[in-house]
């Protein structure tokens, strides 16, 4: 049988040869059992709690297109160590006929999902320990002052200073305490945030090794933050001395773990005062809060009166077709609404951080782009591979996914056995032999059937009409539901629209794909938008 061989170690003080040491384990399994290794996949320092690892998602690929029969590993854990994505994935490789097999474990042996439910509660288990008794020692760290980890603005960490300790970054506290003072006078977090970029002023993480930027300036967002989870410049309670620390706790989703959202506490389990640390005077802190305060204030009287929809920072459902679906191609941020007519990159608009300036009517993004995204679902070709990706998506449906002619040999020579056993007169009275005769002939005539069934072969006359017909239909449901709108074009397209400028600096070019996933049942296709011509938009 051929054989994938999968690897992992979860953090990076783990030596690279581990994965060598757990491949040279898999070899020893695989020859054990008569198996042909075709394949290795390895991840290296990702926890085994998430689904998005490289090394396991190509393994997973490489199953459905059928390139082997078994996966082995050192154990469970090196696969899984989240219940979840354990039964979703075996779940999945049992469909596909893929086996697993390891130490003490075995899916071709019945009693594997006992085992496979007991190790992998156990795996889980021990992450969730691993994760308790990592926060225990911090917060013992904390208690006696010592650093915890992570990276402030204004400050030099731990690891990266000669003493051991947090110090303070003299540069970078001076702007910190120019942003304060800023604030205080009554400029606000968006010209501030225009100010330091036309000065040249470094960012926070302008210099950390990211592996992902947004944008590589100023915005706003990292100047006035959320006041409730203490996040921004302005909300930092160190620049006033205080060290905090437990004030929020990261958790995995539960549905993806490769997601995570923060949980506040409420208040911090351990804080204490540290003057050592302090940048920003206590008298500029309290002008700071007490405009925050007022701000808050008049924000949550226009809430009252019902007038949300005027109140900065309070937030509404998206309520435009092209909400969310815009993207910068210079930066990658969003292209948001900047008022009520215009939209314009966030990184330019909260503080200068793109050198993308161009502003686009919101009724030239809607209708140029409706118009675009219409002509190009409606080209020959899309309707084409459209009609073809849906006849061969049922026809699939239709056919049996998996190899069954070793399991009919089986059948054919247990039913002969049975056959023989009770025409022998030994067993002829057992109403259990004569049971498990009609189940195994039950079994064996469905499998024939869909072995030597005639080929599925699907005709669908109203495929064209029906796709022309959505195409034509979505300015209706556009106008109807917005909400509902949006989605679909979410699902229609491959990805966000990316708004490029032109050499001239005056237009904008759309560059965005189609994906027909959404408009193909159980295909998973993608249509390249090279070919199709972008919309422009003027000024």
């Amino acid at each position: 049988m051929r054989t994938a061989l999968y690897a992992r170690f979860s953090i990076e003080k783990q030596s690279e040869s581990s994965v060598d040491d757990q491949f040279r384990v898999c070899e020893r399994i695989a020859e054990r059992e008569g198996f042909t290794v075709v394949a290795h996949f390895s991840d290296a320092a990702i926890s085994g709690g998430t689904s998005a690892r490289p090394g396991y998602q190509a393994l997973l690929r490489g199953a459905r297109r059928r390139e082997f029969e078994v996966i082995v590993a050192e154990d469970s854990s090196r696969l899984w160590r989240e219940l979840s994505e354990q039964w979703r994935a075996l779940k999945e490789l049992q469909d596909l006929g893929v086996h697993v097999v390891g130490h003490g474990l075995d899916t071709r042996r019945e009693e594997s999902k006992i085992l496979l439910a007991v190790n992998g509660a156990v795996a889980e288990g021990y992450r969730d320990e691993i994760a308790r008794r990592t926060r225990r020692g911090l917060e013992g760290r904390a208690i006696a002052g010592r650093p915890t980890g992570g990276k402030a603005f204004g400050y030099v960490a731990a690891r990266d200073g000669g003493t051991g300790n947090i110090e303070v970054n003299e540069p970078e506290a001076a702007t910190v305490r120019r942003i304060f003072e800023l604030y205080a006078s009554g400029v606000s977090p968006r010209s501030i945030a225009a100010k330091l970029n036309a000065e040249g002023v470094p960012s926070p993480g302008s210099t950390w090794n990211r592996t992902v930027r947004r944008a590589s300036g100023w915005v706003a967002s990292a100047i006035h933050g959320d006041v409730t989870r203490g996040s921004g410049i302005l909300n930092n309670r160190r620049y006033a001395g205080v060290v905090t620390w437990g004030r929020s706790q990261w958790k995995r989703g539960a549905a993806d773990s490769a997601k995570r959202h923060v949980s506040m506490n409420g208040k911090p389990l351990h804080e204490a005062l540290d003057e050592r640390l302090r940048i920003v005077p206590q008298e500029l802190w309290d002008q700071v809060k007490a405009r925050q305060s007022v701000i808050r204030r008049g924000v949550g009287a226009l809430i009252r009166g019902g007038h949300r929809k005027h109140a900065p920072g309070a937030g509404r459902p998206p309520k435009h077709v092209f909400s969310g679906l815009l993207a910068c191609g210079v930066c990658g941020s969003s292209f948001v609404l900047r008022n009520r007519t215009c939209y314009a990159c966030a990184s330019w608009w909260n503080g200068a951080a793109c050198s993308n300036g161009i502003n686009v009517p919101r009724s030239v993004v809607q209708d140029t782009m409706l118009a675009g995204i219409r002509e190009d679902l409606a080209d020959p070709e899309v309707i084409n591979e459209v009609e073809r990706r849906y006849n061969a998506a049922v026809r699939d449906a239709r056919q049996p996914k998996v190899d069954n002619r070793t399991r009919i040999r089986e059948l054919e020579r247990e039913i002969a056995n049975l056959a023989d056993a009770i025409a022998s007169g030994a067993l002829r009275s057992s109403p259990v032999l004569a049971q498990r005769l009609q189940i195994a002939e039950a079994e064996l005539a469905r499998l024939q059937g869909h072995r030597y069934g005639k080929p599925a072969v699907l005709l669908v006359p109203n495929v064209r009409t029906r796709y022309l017909e959505i195409v034509a239909s979505i300015d209706q449901v556009l106008a109807k539901d917005p909400e509902r709108g949006r989605e679909e074009l979410r699902g229609i397209l491959g990805e966000r629209i990316k708004l490029l400028p032109d050499e001239s600096g005056r237009f904008l070019w759309a560059d965005y794909s189609l994906g027909l996933t959404a408009l193909v049942p159980n295909a998973e296709i993608m249509v390249a938008g090279a070919g199709f011509e972008p919309a422009t938009f003027g000024l």
